[in-house]
């Protein structure tokens, strides 16, 4: 699982220990809430690289990347 400040600066990037996709959902979504990175952009992803859950940056069509 890999977690990114809205700038792309990377805060956490290790594994979780799950046993199926679901699993693996609900530990990262855990993790994410206990640390407080509930609106930072993450992914959640198997060993074999492929994507269980993804929470982009956010981007305005009008201002651009990570812009409010």
């Amino acid at each position: 699982m890999t977690v990114y400040n809205v700038d792309g600066d990377l805060l956490y990037d290790g594994p979780i220990n799950a046993t199926n996709d679901d699993e693996a959902k609900t530990l990262g979504y855990a993790w994410i809430s206990e640390n407080g990175h509930q609106d930072k952009p993450h992914r959640i992803f198997h060993v074999t690289g492929r994507l269980i859950s993804f929470k982009p940056h956010p981007f305005h069509m009008k201002k651009g990347a990570n812009k409010a």
